[in-house]
């Protein structure tokens, strides 16, 4: 793979990591700001974040994990497509199909922010929603 196919390719995987986060429309202001928000030791430019969404250029590895652990995607894939799956890509770190999510402070605190903006209603749409997740969900066996 070229060095430009590459580049693309790394475009492509930010994007789809993006769009799963929530953050479908975000243009190369945007993603400074947001990146700039989480980021107090790598900041960067509109003009870097272009380049990433147009695949001009690609993060140095401190920013790169940086934005791995925003968008909740192993460094590895986001960098460079491998394994693991775009699948498990999209859960969090250290976090296989069969394991109960890990508590994650920064996850916790968006989801109670996002749970907040609901109405009464929502929220119990979203409460019946995880009670059914939870029973549908295999037991684990205790030796």
């Amino acid at each position: 793979m070229s060095f430009t196919q590459d580049r693309d390719a790394f475009s492509q995987r930010l994007r789809l990591s993006l769009d799963r986060a929530g953050w479908k429309a975000i243009g190369a202001t945007g993603l400074a700001r947001e990146f700039n928000r989480r980021s107090s030791s790598h900041p960067v430019t509109a003009h870097a974040t272009r380049k990433w969404l147009q695949g001009e250029a690609i993060p140095a590895q401190g920013r790169l994990q940086e934005l791995a652990r925003w968008l909740e995607v192993p460094p590895q894939w986001l960098r460079f497509g491998d394994e693991p799956s775009p699948a498990a890509a999209r859960r969090p770190l250290g976090v296989s199909e069969s394991s109960p999510a890990p508590y994650v402070p920064e996850l916790a605190a968006k989801l109670a922010a996002d749970l907040a903006r609901l109405s009464p209603e929502q929220l119990r749409v979203i409460e019946a929603l995880v009670g059914l997740l939870l029973s549908e969900q295999p037991r684990p066996q205790r030796a």
